[in-house]
């Protein structure tokens, strides 16, 4: 094989390396792009939290209404204790 020959080769080699190259970083950044959220997941996280604060806020005002009838009612009963311990004559 003459030396021309063998220059066209190693020159068409480095040209298939170079391509080789190129194709595995484009996998490497395809598979690193694999990691990352996308937009979906996104919105879809941010429903999730979304409905746990609806909930929780639910809670809390549904804990705020029992805490104002307990109060209304520790109110009547205490009421109630004053009359029975005038009608008794026992003082508090």
């Amino acid at each position: 094989m003459s030396e021309e020959k063998l220059d066209k080769i190693l020159s068409k080699v480095d040209g298939m390396d170079n391509t080789l190259n190129k194709v595995v970083k484009v996998v490497e950044i395809e598979e690193g792009q694999k990691e990352f959220a996308t937009k979906g997941d996104v919105e879809q996280a941010a429903d999730t939290i979304l409905t746990e604060v609806d909930h929780f806020a639910k809670l809390h005002e549904t804990l705020d209404h029992e805490l104002v009838s307990m109060r209304s009612k520790y109110e009547r009963l205490e009421e109630r204790l004053s009359l029975v311990e005038q009608k008794v004559g026992v003082n508090s």
